[in-house]
């Protein structure tokens, strides 16, 4: 999903420059996670990608939760300066949902 079509990131004009730490994680037998520190500019930000399937071996996922930035008072992502370390960053990530500066679900449009 393209940063331009989530309201939030195309008012703040965000995209991702690259990906200097990822992980990718077993959720249980048909989900996966796909998580890391993103290079934007000027900041290092933190996201989750959560891929889900109806049965472990289907072709197409049945939903996809995208997470990504640390939620701030003002109408902003909390980024973190180039000098920390990437593995500090990502294990400082928010755990729970309302956290995140974005937060999105996307499932299929016959689910």
């Amino acid at each position: 999903m393209p940063f331009d079509q989530i309201e939030y990131t195309r008012r703040l004009g965000t995209w991702c420059d690259g990906i200097p730490l990822l992980v990718v994680e077993d959720i249980d037998r048909s989900a996966f996670r796909v998580s890391g520190v993103g290079y934007f500019p000027f900041e290092f930000v933190p996201f989750e990608v959560d891929f889900f399937y109806s049965k472990r071996r289907d072709e197409y996922t049945s939903k996809i939760l995208f997470r990504f930035g640390t939620k701030m008072p003002r109408p902003q992502k909390q980024g973190f300066d180039y000098n920390r370390n990437v593995q500090s960053i990502y294990s400082q990530r928010p755990r729970d949902l309302e956290d995140w500066a974005v937060a999105v679900e996307l499932t299929p449009l016959d689910a």
